[in-house]
């Protein structure tokens, strides 16, 4: 995901979240965007709309 972000060229940045275990491995991380690329962000994932003829 970050890479798609900088494609778009929105910056971000990886967060721990601590040492909270999941089924024996592993870490919590997330992303971190500036508050006026955060909707942006979170529509890149989504589906493209195409539009109608």
């Amino acid at each position: 995901m970050q890479q798609i972000l900088a494609a778009h060229e929105i910056p971000s940045r990886i967060l721990d979240l601590g040492m909270a275990s999941y089924l024996g491995s592993g870490a919590f991380a997330a992303l971190q965007v500036h508050p006026e690329d955060r909707w942006t962000a979170l529509l890149l994932p989504g589906p493209v709309e195409e539009e109608q003829p």
